[in-house]
């Protein structure tokens, strides 16, 4: 068999070993079989065997093609045993060149690699490269080095792993007290952040929303931002999010009261409040889902997971749903997905200029499931400068086993950041509302009537 059909699906794993050994004993590739190698590299359908055996091949014939591919590719190689052994190779075979690949590699959740970053085997094939501490020398210059313009998602992924392996102050000294070129926005914006309102963003996510912001935001905006954050403790803008920055605009003009509460008034506070309104009482079922956790609603077991800024959040939601037009707005799209077996319904709320509650409805991008909500570009343009992302768990009146988000919404959360409530029919007359984020971190809200 012609050893390029062999591996192109055509041939056993047996006669796809034979053509590795056969392309390896005819000296230099052609760009026929070097194309086809970096497909073996990354499609599904393929040994361990074969895959190391082309990436022999390329390493030694089409070293820039292979770096490219992998660059591409490896955080969605779905042969985690293959991706960990190219991590190893990278660092045995001392390839300085392929760093950019471990970054890339890094910047993905592999949740069966575990949460300590520096068990990952793309930070101990850093550490072969560089030594163990240089790591985050070897980051800051992935970051220093790539183009402001053209390599600007790979920067934002290096800037999250220097914040995950704890670089925050050597990050904000960067922008503090470094001179940034002129093409450079995501430093530059991250400068004129944290000197305006003291917040450092920590993922890709924070650095995508703040590029909107400041291409989209008022300064009328900003301002407002600044005078709400001066009202917050001290010690709860430590580590606070772009999320937080709507939330606490809405605060700041519809409960100014809150601003001034610390953590622990806030949990105070909203638990007592949560207490008297049926909370806790309804939340999904994830039977034959591996959630990998147990899940709670319940802000109680919570304590130490919460922050400010979701403690201020879940206190406004409770406002806004307290409020009659609101209901009723809420109840009217809730009822007309009810009645569409095409889609789940969402949307944004925000605070209007006048300090009045907006529940903005927003088309699905695409229809299909109504089991999904698919945001368009046009949630997510309108989610910067709003309060909260929502949608519904409409399908039946009597939906209680979906009360609360489900693993889909959770993937929402973690890929937005922003905070994000859902609202769930239990009873024709009544929907069970819970606010979540990324984490994930749910706090049940109770119960809401129908006015």
């Amino acid at each position: 068999m012609d050893p390029l059909a062999a591996l192109s699906g055509a041939g056993s794993p047996g006669q796809q070993e034979s053509a590795i050994a056969e392309l390896s004993a005819r000296g230099t590739l052609d760009d026929d079989a070097t194309r086809t190698l970096r497909r073996v590299m990354v499609a599904p359908g393929f040994s361990l065997a074969v895959r190391q055996g082309a990436f022999d091949l390329l390493v030694k014939d089409d070293r820039d093609g292979l770096r490219t591919t992998l660059e591409t590719n490896i955080v969605r190689m779905e042969s985690f045993e293959f991706r960990r052994w190219l991590l190893e190779q990278i660092a045995a075979r001392e390839m300085k060149d392929f760093t950019t690949v471990a970054v890339n590699s890094w910047a993905g959740p592999v949740p069966v690699w575990g949460p300590d970053e520096r068990k990952r085997p793309e930070f101990l094939a850093l550490a072969g490269l560089y030594g163990e501490d240089r790591v985050a020398d070897a980051l800051f210059a992935v970051m220093n080095d790539a183009s402001p313009v053209t390599k600007a998602a790979l920067r934002a992924r290096t800037w999250e792993l220097l914040m995950r392996i704890g670089e925050r102050d050597r990050l904000k000294a960067l922008v503090t007290d470094a001179a940034i070129r002129p093409d450079d926005a995501m430093l530059r914006d991250i400068k004129q952040l944290l000197a305006e309102l003291g917040i450092l963003p920590e993922t890709r996510e924070e650095l995508l929303w703040l590029a909107k912001l400041r291409q989209s935001a008022s300064p009328a905006f900003w301002k407002l931002a600044g005078d709400a954050l001066r009202e917050v403790p001290e010690e709860d803008k430590r580590r606070f999010e772009l999320r937080g920055i709507p939330v606490a605009i809405a605060a700041h003009r519809y409960a100014p009261e809150l601003l001034k509460l610390g953590r622990q008034q806030l949990y105070d506070q909203l638990l007592a409040s949560l207490k008297a309104r049926d909370a806790f009482k309804h939340s999904p079922n994830f039977e034959g889902w591996d959630t990998g956790s147990r899940r709670t609603e319940n802000l109680a077991m919570q304590r130490d997971e919460v922050r400010w800024i979701d403690l201020l959040a879940a206190s406004m939601a409770v406002r806004m749903i307290d409020d009659s037009a609101v209901r009723a707005r809420l109840f009217d799209i809730a009822d007309r997905d009810q009645q569409d077996r095409r889609t789940e319904y969402g949307g944004v709320v925000r605070i209007s200029d006048t300090g009045a509650w907006e529940v903005v409805e927003v088309r699905p991008r695409t229809t299909g499931s109504d089991l999904r909500f698919e945001a368009p570009q046009e949630l997510f343009d309108q989610g910067y400068t709003a309060l909260f992302h929502f949608h519904m768990h409409a399908q039946e009146f009597e939906n209680g086993s979906y009360a609360g988000p489900h693993m889909g919404d959770f993937a929402y959360a973690g890929a937005t950041r922003a905070n994000c409530l859902v609202f769930t029919f239990v009873r024709r007359d009544r929907m069970n509302a819970d606010f979540y984020r990324h984490g994930p971190v749910v706090i049940d809200l109770g119960t809401v009537a129908r006015p």
